[in-house]
């Protein structure tokens, strides 16, 4: 069958079969028109897309035209596929396009990242958790979920509250409570030292405002 002749009787019912699920007549249909899904993308601006990336687009476009194509309306098959087929073409060349630009501005934060940096707030992330982890375990809970430790993504003091099944205020006491005990020298020293925050002057800073939070 070719792409630009009109549809015979047998290839009419080609189609009937294909809509109704015969998958044997679809793939007729589809070796049949293959050479119209190579006709369009060689037309078609394709960008950064590979051409079998292109010709794979248009095999759906295609696949799409064959189950959709209304007989009764008496309108060519190559004119109403060949939309599909450019439709499905553009589309992967614009997501092959975004995905460009998302790959090159990922690789350009990665070329300015400092591996030191890297190390370093690997090193705090790892001294936060552990000191966390010394907490008595409702604190603990209540910080790791409130800040989103957990890798949930953090949430309010209500949402504790309700989770707890007490008010708002007790979730804050607890917090603060913990949060206090987490900035004494037993616990956050070795955060400390890792940001630069060790020196007794930064203690006594953290102790002034605990009493003034009190």
């Amino acid at each position: 069958m070719s792409y630009c002749t009109t549809i015979s009787d047998r290839d009419a019912n080609l189609f009937r079969q294909a809509q109704a699920g015969d998958a044997e007549s679809v793939a007729q249909l589809m070796r049949a028109h293959e050479g119209l899904v190579h006709h369009i993308v060689r037309q078609q601006w394709r960008g950064g897309l590979g051409y079998e990336e292109a010709v794979h687009a248009g095999r759906i476009g295609l696949w799409r035209a064959i189950l959709g194509f209304d007989l009764e309306r008496g309108h060519a098959f190559s004119s109403y596929a060949s939309v599909a087929i450019a439709r499905h073409v553009w589309r992967a060349v614009t997501v092959a396009a975004r995905e460009e630009q998302a790959a090159r501005a990922l690789a350009g934060r990665a070329s300015c990242l400092d591996p030191e940096a890297e190390v370093l707030a690997w090193e705090v992330e790892a001294a936060l958790h552990a000191i966390v982890e010394r907490l008595a375990p409702k604190p603990r809970w209540v910080v790791r979920t409130y800040y989103g430790l957990d890798g949930a993504g953090g949430c309010t003091l209500a949402q504790l509250a309700r989770r707890l099944g007490c008010s708002r205020q007790a979730v804050h006491y607890h917090l603060r409570r913990a949060l206090g005990r987490l900035r004494h020298p037993a616990f956050s020293a070795l955060l400390r030292a890792l940001l630069g925050r060790n020196r007794r002057v930064d203690y006594l800073q953290a102790l002034c405002a605990e009493r003034r939070r009190r």
